[in-house]
């Protein structure tokens, strides 16, 4: 089954500027202001209490902590009041919106919401929150030596690797939600795990357990049976994927 490859754009970042000849353009971040977001990414402060920062639930630059919370207090993974930490590596190539509900078309008023109703902050500055979009969209992906810069597997990659993307790119039916490169799509999609939710990017996946929303699955192993029987029973598809293609799409999924 053939499927159209939509190759990511990157995001435009949103600090105004204007060209000569009038037109509105996004004027690039300055070393300066990145350094900003990311002493703000580590400011307590920011946290009504000046107990906890960013990078308190995003450590390692910006990782995840790989937990579920409601608010700012920890529940057990599956707790359908949660929100599993997301990583914020690679936040500058995504094409999805913003907070699990996908619906915050822009970072900075997500950034907002987090500081002012989550972290019980005071109302943040329009340069605060310009300095922490900054930071956050220069995050790189975590290393993937095994993909070419479109997100598609290198020759060198093992077998199984290539298979996995064989049947994610065809018969799985993955490429219908998670796009290369950044191996996610805009609007959020219900895919009857209790809500229509944020496609989020498969991009450092294996490092970003445990999965979905409200972090029910505790390997990509489940992720991808569930995911496998939701798509199946959704098209009335007539296609199976045995354990060994599972596998080998989580093989795949390991790479990105």
């Amino acid at each position: 089954m053939k499927r159209l490859l939509v190759v990511a754009a990157l995001v435009a970042l949103p600090l105004p500027a204007f060209a000569q000849t009038g037109a509105q353009t996004a004027a690039p971040p300055t070393a300066q202001m990145i350094d900003t977001g990311r002493t703000l990414f580590n400011d307590k402060s920011l946290s009504g209490g000046a107990q906890i920062s960013c990078a308190t639930c995003h450590p390692m630059n910006g990782h995840t902590d790989n937990k579920t919370y409601v608010g700012l207090e920890i529940v057990p993974d599956g707790d359908p009041r949660g929100r599993s930490t997301p990583t914020m590596w690679g936040a500058g190539t995504r094409q999805a919106e913003w907070s699990w509900a996908g619906n915050i078309a822009s970072i900075e008023t997500n950034i907002r919401g987090i500081i002012v109703n989550r972290m019980k902050g005071t109302e943040p500055s329009k340069e605060t929150l310009a300095a922490l979009a900054a930071y956050m969209k220069s995050l790189p992906n975590g290393p993937a030596p095994l993909l070419n810069n479109d997100g598609m597997p290198r020759d060198n990659a093992p077998a199984d690797v290539k298979r996995g993307y064989d049947l994610f790119a065809g018969k799985a039916g993955c490429m219908t939600c998670h796009v290369p490169a950044s191996y996610d799509k805009k609007g959020p999609e219900d895919v009857g795990s209790g809500g229509a939710f944020k496609v989020p990017s498969l991009r450092n996946v294996s490092k970003t357990g445990p999965y979905f929303h409200d972090g029910r699955f505790k390997s990509l192993d489940e992720a991808v049976t569930f995911m496998w029987d939701f798509y199946r029973k959704k098209n009335d598809s007539k296609d199976t994927l045995s354990d060994a293609d599972k596998r080998d799409i989580v093989a795949f999924l390991r790479t990105l």
